[in-house]
C-alpha cells in the first residue's frame, strides 16, 4: 500500500494513563470543534483537556473540541486518538459566544 493511501491510525493501549481520568461521561458524545481562543473567552471554567491536562491556550491556532453540555474540552492530539473508541460524532462548528450567553448548549 502506498503512503498516501495508508490511514494514520493511532493504537491506544487499555492502560494508556489518558483513560485513568473520570472521561467515561464523554462516551458517544456529540462533539463540537472549536478554538483556544473561543473557550478562554466564551467557557473560561474550561482549562485543561480532560484526558491529557494539556492547557487551553487562548489563541484561534490551537484546536480543540466540546462536547454539546460544554462539560470538558478535548485537545486535538487526544480527540484523535480516542474518537474511534468513544464514538464521538463530530459536529459543525460554533461560536461559543451565543451558546455561553444563551445557556444554550446546541448550535
Amino acid at each position: 500500500m502506498s503512503q498516501s493511501k495508508r490511514r494514520n491510525t493511532t493504537v491506544i493501549e487499555k492502560d494508556d494513563w489518558r483513560l485513568q481520568n473520570d472521561v467515561e461521561h464523554l462516551k458517544k458524545a456529540a462533539i463540537h470543534p472549536t478554538d483556544g481562543e473561543e473557550l478562554c473567552r466564551h467557557t473560561p471554567h474550561l482549562k485543561r483537556c480532560e484526558f491529557c491536562f494539556q492547557p487551553v491556550q487562548d489563541t484561534p491556532h490551537q484546536r480543540w473540541f466540546v462536547p454539546e453540555d460544554l462539560s470538558g474540552c478535548i485537545c486535538e492530539e487526544c480527540y484523535n486518538d480516542f474518537k474511534d473508541d468513544f464514538e464521538w460524532k463530530e459536529l459543525d462548528g460554533w461560536d461559543l459566544n451565543d451558546d455561553a450567553e444563551s445557556g444554550e448548549t446546541s448550535p
